[in-house]
């Protein structure tokens, strides 16, 4: 057989993939498993028989060894998936699929992106041999694996028997929580890793003397993590949508499952916050507030003792009695209405036929069954829910207590305005329902849609490569002084501090108290210092140490970037839209001051250390 050109034989090769692949998908489709079967197996002996042709006739080429390798992943997947659909587990089938498809985008996108690094200047140099060194490496390879393996299985481990809501919820919140977690630990050790490795086998001696400045050497680290971030979130966000679009498919348990799904999950909202009607409803004399809160003696250490003078409130009182006031006025009294407007809900009347109600009641005693009773009432008339499928006119059933609910409400009664008015009543009275409490922030609450699900996705891979980006910087610029594990400790510690932000502020607050006045910032610390000498002078030595835990546990907090702010994975599970605001906060945040902190800090370090000394 005479030999064709190298462009020939990878057209044909490719439609040889292309056909099989699509003639079983197609056959399979329509039910006719053993045609497909037929398919299955002559298309696989044909590109079998091609591509062993080839390998013979450019057995010389350097591509022929990056092409056994391919061939030897689709042989064993395509063996196993086979396997699998003739013992008729469709579900080992897609996640052998989605494996074999993962793995395949992977390494053409590693081939492409090789090119794209291959121009001559020196920084994307070093940048391509980080992405190669982190391909030989074998931490590094296992992380690969491990992403590809995780994200199509995750799907198959949940259970069917609930409502296709909850799995979808629940694959997305794993699937980027596994992604997040893996390629942030990648990060860090293959950024430690590099230099580290490269400064300690004096290899960096080497690429520092051709013509790469120090700072080019970081930037080029640098961007090879961050392309090589990129490359595997771009086929983690493929993977995690196209099974998405998988399970979707799959049998909803009901009408109101499959509603949920579309407008709850697959989707991306906006939020709108209740306001009062009158504006003079959350009006606060907080003078006159404050002297009630110090006679009734409740919690002193903010509102101050009873006879504290009242001429001046302080930013922390302040605050208190405001969200005091708020909590009040999202308190519902038996037999009592109150009425709370919706605004900034014009985008919602085009963009689809209902808005959803999310709400969490909590009474303070519930009836026996754990159930509250409501009735609502929008724009003064009788709710009634306008979804088909769901109850069509029924207006709210009781509901259970400290339990999330969505209620739909029609988009043709919001005003011209954008408005809409919500009156809620407590009305269960007669069955020892006493007052019914909505927390603030997130007790009640109106979505609306503004963009898709693919979108929002993006946004949140978006998201968590600037994330990537400053974990990168961080590894690098630890590397610059610091051995492999020491580097590797610090960074996991600050990522550790960064993810647990919200958590560790709250946890500090209460772990010891500091002076309470409202001062400067400056008398702060002198009233912070004159405590602790006032506790290690009456010998409450525990409870001074607990101080200076504080205040260093809080020094901490405030330089660490604020990434649990920036987490996506909630936004995207549960279909609220990252807002663009949001996403260009995170980007100024952490992908320009935080990372340019670290950046210049590492430059700094990097440039001051003595790489090579000179013999003479």
């Amino acid at each position: 057989m005479k030999r064709p050109g190298v462009l020939t034989w990878w057209i044909v090769w490719l439609v040889l993939v292309a056909g099989t692949a699509a003639l079983w998908f197609l056959l399979r489709a329509q039910g006719a498993a053993a045609v497909a079967g037929v398919v299955y197996v002559v298309g696989g002996l044909a590109w079998a028989g091609w591509t062993a042709a080839g390998l013979v006739w450019w057995r010389e080429q350097t591509w022929v060894g990056k092409l056994s390798r391919v061939v030897v992943l689709n042989l064993g997947m395509g063996l196993l998936t086979g396997f699998c659909a003739a013992l008729g587990a469709d579900t080992a089938v897609a996640a052998c699929l989605g494996i074999w498809g993962m793995a395949l985008a992977f390494g053409v996108g590693l081939e492409l992106m090789r090119l794209a690094l291959s121009p001559g200047w020196s920084v994307l140099g070093v940048a391509r041999t980080v992405v190669d060194e982190a391909i030989r490496m074998r931490m590094g390879l296992v992380f690969v694996v491990m992403l590809v393996l995780l994200v199509p299985v995750l799907p198959w481990m949940l259970g069917g028997e609930t409502r296709l809501q909850y799995r979808l919820e629940s694959f997305l919140t794993y699937a980027l929580t596994v992604v997040s977690v893996l390629l942030s630990a990648m990060t860090i050790l293959l950024a430690a890793r590099t230099v580290s490795s490269e400064l300690g086998d004096k290899q960096a001696y080497l690429t520092l003397t051709k013509p790469v400045s120090r700072p080019g050497y970081l930037l080029g680290k640098w961007l090879g993590i961050m392309a090589l971030n990129g490359l595997l979130l771009g086929v983690s966000g493929v993977g995690v949508y196209g099974f998405v679009r998988v399970l979707e498919r799959t049998p909803a348990m009901d009408a109101a499952d499959r509603v949920a799904v579309q407008e709850q999950v697959l989707t991306a909202r906006a939020l709108a916050e209740p306001r009062p009607v009158d504006s003079a409803a959350l009006a606060i004399d907080f003078e006159a507030r404050l002297a009630d809160l110090r006679r009734r003696g409740v919690d002193p250490t903010v509102y101050g003792e009873a006879g504290d003078p009242v001429s001046r409130v302080s930013p922390t009182q302040r605050a208190r009695i405001e969200q005091d006031a708020v909590k009040q006025w999202l308190t519902i009294d038996p037999r009592e209405r109150k009425t709370y407007r919706f605004e900034g809900l014009g985008p919602a009347k085009d963009a689809g036929p209902s808005v959803q109600l999310r709400f969490k009641p909590r009474a303070a005693s519930a009836p026996a069954d754990g159930r509250v009773r409501l009735a609502m009432r929008v724009n003064d008339r009788p709710y009634q829910n306008p979804e088909p499928g769901l109850n069509l006119g029924q207006p709210i059933p009781p509901v259970r207590d400290n339990t999330f609910h969505t209620a739909y409400i029609s988009t043709q009664q919001i005003r011209d305005d954008g408005t809409l008015d919500l009156t809620i009543i407590n009305t269960g009275a007669e069955l020892g329902q006493t007052s019914v409490a909505f927390a603030p922030g997130e007790g009640l609450q109106v979505y609306y849609k503004v963009g898709g699900f693919a979108g929002n996705l993006t946004s949140g891979l978006a998201m968590v490569w600037i994330r990537l980006g400053f974990l990168g910087a961080l590894g690098l610029a630890a590397a610059t002084f610091l051995g492999f594990p020491v580097a590797c400790l610090a960074c996991f510690l600050v990522f550790f501090a960064a993810v647990g932000s919200n958590y560790l502020s709250e946890s500090l607050s209460t772990y010891a108290g500091l002076p309470r006045e409202e001062v400067p910032w400056w008398d702060t610390v002198w009233l912070t210092v004159g405590k602790f000498n006032g506790l290690v002078g009456q010998g409450e030595f525990y409870d001074a140490f607990k101080l200076v835990v504080r205040i260093i546990g809080e020094a901490f907090t405030f330089i660490v970037p604020p990434m649990a702010r920036f987490s996506p994975t909630a936004e995207v599970a549960y279909g609220r839209a990252i807002s663009g605001g949001l996403l260009l906060e995170c980007l100024v945040r952490i992908g320009v001051v935080s990372t340019g902190v670290v950046a210049l800090f590492a430059v700094g370090v990097f440039g001051r250390r003595e790489v090579a000394r000179v013999t003479v």
